[in-house]
């Protein structure tokens, strides 16, 4: 009767012990969409839209990339800000400091875009 229950239980800490290496951190998953997204389009779809908010990176302090520091309140007051998730001071892997580096690209790309039709 003894000897069920002890693998039963064992069985129970081995697929969690599995299952726990497999979960993918919430900031990364946030991110991933961009590994498919066309900043281009998605900024001429936001444009077709109405929508002429900047795309923003919150670290230490919010930051639009492609606007200078100096501007970038002219900017979001003017046009609005819409700050990327998954974004943060803290890079917890590779794959987050990965799609970090993805999202500042992105959004440069797509601030370039929006950029033509807003102006403060």
């Amino acid at each position: 009767m003894k000897q069920p229950l002890l693998i039963c239980i064992l069985l129970g800490l081995l697929a969690a012990c599995a299952g726990s290496g497999n979960q993918i951190d919430p900031y990364v998953q946030k991110l991933q969409w961009l590994d498919a997204a066309d900043p281009q389009a998605d900024a001429e779809q936001a444009v077709r839209q109405g929508d002429l908010r900047m795309l923003g990176m919150a670290t230490r302090s919010v930051s639009i990339p492609g606007i200078d520091a100096s501007e970038s309140i002219k900017y979001e007051e003017a046009c609005g800000i819409q700050l990327i998730e998954g974004i943060s001071d803290v890079v917890r892997s590779d794959e987050h400091l990965r799609l970090m580096q993805k999202a500042r690209s992105y959004a440069l790309k797509y601030n370039a875009v929006i950029k033509l039709h807003c102006q403060p």
